[in-house]
């Protein structure tokens, strides 16, 4: 047919080469692991703080390894492996078989799956890096590090640096790697000095103390007798995942679609009545409103306060959980919105702040909300939300604290208004006798 074009067999083949090219790849594809819990932090949260997310001086883990800025560690982290296996007896060639041994277990918990490094590049990477951690754990815990030329503990700025670095998700290795460590070499502690026989007691370490005693003021954690009762340590994936499990209260309360968002503000609730108090136990994100009282747990804010929120976030959305850090975000934005609301909760000893004014207090909170998505059909704070509102539509609760604000707020003023009562109610009873008495000629 006069303008038809001809079709070659070169392109009459092309549709099954390509659906043969097609299912090759289908079946050299690996699945998804399903152990896969260390991320690297989606760009949508990188590009507004980068800086939150990423180590400063230390990498742990392969996700890092070999960044700029990082390698002067390097060479610490190898003298913490040499004293790491004088101490505990073991020989490298048993250490390496052991990390071969839980090579794919360990890459599993990635959610890359490193091609591009060898199993020996790997296996020494996981390596070095675990037995720098167990170290720094151990001899935090048995203040060796305070003795000797220990270029890190014996640099305080340096281990608070090193902290902050362990604290940040793209920096994790799996929990499990410490506690099969620890199983083999099988960690004692000796700084008990008395018991049966005349002996030093021995007992068996436990990862979890060794952690909580690490990192309990950095990541604000509660009683640890608390926490042990309720977390599992065959259940913790790695340390960000174990400050979670910490701070979010179990149970948690019921997710339910969102009613409404606009809730008052810190000075708004104080005008109305609001009391605030601080939550002496559980967990930092368990805000709680009964009876007039807004019950908020004691929240230290400092330069790194932003980058454990952020990575606590981050790690809740990447590994699909109940986003309830990511409505506490929505709910602590809304409340310190201004440099007021700052000043009244430091007041209330809520806030705690060492950043330098209160306007950074709100810059910091402000930051913490952009990276949160919100669940319309699935928000935790619902009830808190509804129970704030009511409080302070209720117009009775507004006049009463107008009147004790304004005219209560001081012993001087009502010692004041107690005078202008009492004469008030001489005078009332004065006229009434005056009127009562008969008038006589």
């Amino acid at each position: 047919m006069e303008g038809s074009n001809p079709v070659s067999l070169d392109q009459e083949h092309q549709p099954d080469e390509l659906a043969t090219s097609l299912r090759r790849k289908l079946r050299n594809l690996s699945p998804l692991p399903s152990r896969c819990c260390i991320y690297r932090v989606p760009e949508r949260l990188r590009h507004e703080n980068a800086r939150a997310y990423t180590p400063k001086v230390v990498s742990i883990g392969p996700l890092h390894r070999g960044a700029e800025g990082l390698k002067a560690m390097e060479k610490h982290k190898m003298i913490y492996l040499k004293s790491f296996l004088k101490r505990t007896k073991l020989s490298m060639e048993d250490y390496v078989k052991f990390m071969k041994q839980r090579e794919q277990k360990v890459r599993s918990h990635y959610d890359e799956d490193f091609e591009q490094m060898g199993s020996d590049q790997f296996v020494e990477t996981i390596l070095v890096d675990s037995a720098f951690v167990v170290e720094i754990l151990w001899r935090n815990h048995s203040k060796e590090g305070a003795h000797g030329n220990d270029r890190i503990f014996n640099k305080p700025w340096k281990i608070m640096e090193i902290m902050n670095d362990m604290m940040l998700l793209e920096n994790q290795l799996p929990f499990f790697l410490f506690e099969d460590i620890f199983d083999l070499v099988k960690l004692k502690d000796r700084r008990d000095n008395v018991s049966d026989g005349d002996c030093p007691s021995i007992k068996k370490l436990s990862l979890v103390k060794l952690t909580y005693e690490f990192f309990k003021f950095k990541a604000c954690l509660g009683d640890i007798e608390e926490i042990l009762s309720r977390i599992n340590s065959s259940k913790i994936k790695h340390f960000v995942d174990f400050f979670r499990k910490c701070h979010v209260p179990r149970p948690l309360p019921l997710g339910r679609e969102i009613q409404t968002l606009t809730i008052p503000n810190v000075i708004e609730l104080y005008e109305a009545g609001v009391k605030f108090e601080v939550k002496p136990t559980g967990g930092l994100f368990d805000i709680q409103f009964c009876e007039g009282t807004l019950v908020i747990p004691h929240l230290i804010i400092r330069k790194f306060t932003e980058s454990f929120i952020l990575n606590l976030l981050a790690f809740e959305q990447c590994h699909k959980l109940e986003c309830y850090i990511n409505d506490y975000v929505f709910i602590i934005d809304r409340l310190v919105d201004t440099t007021r609301a700052v000043q009244l909760l430091v007041q209330s000893g809520v806030i705690e702040s060492k950043l330098p004014d209160n306007q950074e207090v709100v810059t910091s909170i402000d930051k913490l909300v952009r990276g949160s998505i919100l669940r319309r059909k699935h928000f935790y704070f619902n009830d808190l939300c509804n129970g704030l509102n009511a409080y302070c539509s209720n117009p009775w609760n507004t006049w009463m604290t107008t009147l004790k604000q304004q005219y209560f707020s001081s012993p001087l003023t009502i010692f004041a208004i107690a005078v202008a009562t009492a004469v008030f109610i001489l005078t009332v009873i004065q006229t009434v006798c005056s009127c009562g008495v008969p008038f006589k000629n």
